[in-house]
């Protein structure tokens, strides 16, 4: 008897897609949610499509029944047969073929891959602790990011250090068209998955009709000679360092060291701080030749840890050190201090100045508090030419200056200064403080005017009420007049489908464990009285 198989033929004409019953389910994958995926993005390109997939392909679909799924395959492979008979060899299919694959359906692309190639994922956890070839991914959104902020182009040579299974180098050549996209892996476990990855992925991307740019997987140590014209040649370098060691990151600096100007660096971590600058105690760190700025990533980046990573955009600039020695033989190049750091710190938080100022000491502000001298203690001050003045004694709030009459010290009325305003009363008695109004009291509205509401403040909330509304309205008008809208709206439907489907898969499920569980009950029961 022959094995049952599942047939998806290709919506461009390509080879078939074969799946073996039983369909896999594992941890995270589910062959037959693949499948009815697979279905709908095979249809995505196909307008013509859009209402019989709704109505009839996917209609009752069991997806633990053998027959109910030969019967979706097989619905799908005639519409499909239909539609390439009526468009092979006109313009209408010629335009379907080699285009650039949406983010979207390339996420899908690298899943199903990933899903088919690589058997047993545990078995890329298995490595030796605390070493180099600690095994982590990047997330497909971080690299998306990346694509984005760093414009790739076609004249640009992508390389991947320590490329796993080989995801972002599949992502980076459909996504960029780069010249040549290579990935280097030396663990032997990736490296063996990353064939599988090569052939799976070059196959779903012919499937589904998309152009895919030149990519290579190799296995050795991306620090082997052979590698040195890869490294030479580069004008984007990936580098996920997480977890590589002092001894590696060393290493790698002085690769970089030999890259051309404007060569393009992304790490996990930084070779040098962000805030690194010249002076004459580093001039042999990396950070000389090259700036750097920090990729902040919107979600999970990474497969070790939920939390967002940063990741860190380097790029090679030998103008620097030329500019530093210029402003230096004009006398103008920025001054360092005892605490600039080497690059092999790799410390990006620490933020210097690059000329320390000491600001001057602070004025001693005077003490309003009174004197606690004793009242009855007599200063003798001397003036500006350091003749002595009269001695002064401070009674009751005032100063009384003394005069020698018949060898005996008397106050002279005549010359008597008073410290505040009046001799004849004490300070506190005649001087008057005004009173601070308790803090958080507002002040009262006249009783005429209690009960009204402030009109000009209403208004004012109202018009900034309407302002508000007004701009989203504008907001989502703009946003359905972008010509990507409709598109987008799609997107969101074909996902509520796949959910929907994926749905009521699982409700069957239950019904069937439900009966399962009903049926065992009437045996044990029966079992019981018989």
């Amino acid at each position: 008897m022959d094995a049952m198989q599942l047939r998806l033929n290709s919506p461009v004409g390509g080879a078939p897609a074969l799946y073996q019953w039983p369909l896999n389910k594992k941890k995270g994958y589910d062959e037959a949610r693949e499948i009815i995926e697979t279905i709908v993005w095979g249809c995505n390109d196909i307008p013509d499509l859009e209402v019989p997939l709704k109505k009839n392909i996917l209609q009752d679909v069991d997806v633990n029944s053998y027959e109910s799924m030969r019967a979706l395959t097989q619905r799908y492979n005639k519409a499909i047969g239909n539609i390439l008979a009526l468009e092979k060899g006109t313009q209408k299919f010629c335009d379907r073929l080699n285009q650039k694959a949406g983010k979207a359906l390339l996420h899908h692309i690298i899943q199903q891959t990933y899903s088919a190639a690589v058997t047993n994922a545990e078995e890329l956890n298995k490595y030796q602790a605390f070493s180099p070839d600690v095994y982590g991914e990047t997330s497909f959104d971080l690299i998306a990011q990346m694509i984005d902020q760093i414009e790739l182009t076609k004249d640009d040579v992508f390389i991947d250090l320590g490329s796993g299974v080989g995801q972002v180098v599949l992502q980076i050549a459909a996504s960029c068209f780069c010249s040549t996209c290579i990935g280097v892996e030396r663990a032997e476990v990736p490296a063996r998955y990353a064939e599988a990855m090569a052939k799976k992925f070059k196959f779903w991307m012919q499937w589904y009709g998309k152009r895919c740019g030149q990519f290579e997987l190799r296995k050795g140590d991306f620090f082997d000679d052979t590698h040195r014209e890869a490294f030479s040649d580069a004008t984007v370098i990936f580098v996920n360092n997480f977890a590589f060691g002092p001894s590696v990151d060393h290493k790698l600096k002085q690769r970089f060291a030999e890259l051309k100007h404007g060569t393009k660096i992304i790490s996990s971590k930084s070779f040098c701080p962000l805030n690194f600058r010249i002076t004459d105690r580093n001039l042999s760190d990396i950070g000389t030749i090259m700036n750097i700025s920090e990729i902040a990533p919107s979600t999970s980046s990474v497969s070790w840890t939920d939390k967002p990573v940063s990741y860190y955009l380097h790029q090679i600039d030998r103008t620097k050190l030329e500019a530093y020695f210029l402003a230096k033989k004009n006398g103008a190049a920025p001054l360092g201090d005892s605490s600039e750091r080497s690059c092999d710190s790799f410390d990006t938080t620490d933020s210097e100045n690059a000329l320390r100022i000491t600001p001057p000491p602070k004025r001693k502000l005077l003490s309003s508090k009174p004197s606690k001298r004793p009242e009855s203690v007599l200063t003798n001050h001397e003036s500006s030419n350091g003749a002595p003045k009269h001695p002064r004694v401070r009674l009751n709030g005032t100063i009384v200056k003394l005069v020698k009459k018949n060898g005996v010290l008397e106050p002279n009325k005549s010359i008597i200064r008073p410290s505040k305003l009046i001799l004849d009363k004490p300070l506190a008695a005649t001087t008057e403080i005004p009173k601070k109004r308790p803090t958080g009291l507002k002040r009262k509205r006249s009783a005429a005017y209690a009960n009204e509401p402030a009109v000009g403040s209403m208004q004012h909330k109202l018009q900034q009420l309407m302002q508000g509304f007004k701009q989203q309205y504008l907001q989502v008008v703009a946003e359905m007049a972008d010509p990507s809208y409709k598109g987008k709206i799609a997107a969101q439907m074909r996902e509520e489908l796949i959910k929907n489907m994926y749905l009521k898969m699982q409700i069957q499920e239950l019904d069937q464990d439900i009966e399962r569980i009903i049926v065992n009950m009437e045996k044990s029961v029966i079992r019981k009285k018989s």
